[in-house]
């Protein structure tokens, strides 16, 4: 089980990761892409918040992906990382979808319906990893006791 979720964590905690990347050398490309809102529909002041959240991410959303790789190589500090990795994509989620929620109440345009979809349920999927991996690392770590 570890190791599955270790190679899950690598594959989706990389993507998300590779996502910020690309977000931040290039937002245009990311617009391209689909991995940012489209430009065409989405307010400026949306577009500048998801920037800067870019940056920010590539600071610390590299816990997940390290967790895999520690996860995968049995690595004595899997847990502690997992927890961290997870608590911090537990609060980017919920903080996301709140700031996701409360630009639309503003009627900011927030790029089309489908890219809205999807973003949100991008942030409750984040979720429930944050929510499974906290608990599994907790889980670890108190055994070990």
């Amino acid at each position: 089980m570890q190791t599955v979720l270790g190679w899950g964590l690598l594959t989706l905690g990389g993507a998300l990761y590779l996502a910020q990347v690309i977000s931040s050398i290039s937002f245009k490309l990311a617009q391209r892409l689909g991995i940012q809102e489209n430009p065409e529909v989405t307010d400026s002041l949306l577009q500048r918040s998801e920037r800067y959240t870019a940056y920010w991410d590539l600071l610390v959303l590299g816990w997940l992906p390290v967790s895999g790789v520690l996860m995968i190589i049995d690595h004595e500090w899997w847990p502690i990382v997992s927890l961290i990795g997870g608590t911090i994509y537990l609060d980017t989620s919920g903080r996301e979808a709140v700031k996701s929620m409360s630009f639309r109440h503003e009627g900011i345009k927030m790029g089309t319906y489908k890219q809205q979809r999807l973003f949100f349920s991008s942030y409750i999927c984040m979720a429930l990893i944050a929510l499974a991996l906290i608990i599994y690392s907790v889980d670890a770590l108190v055994s070990k006791l």
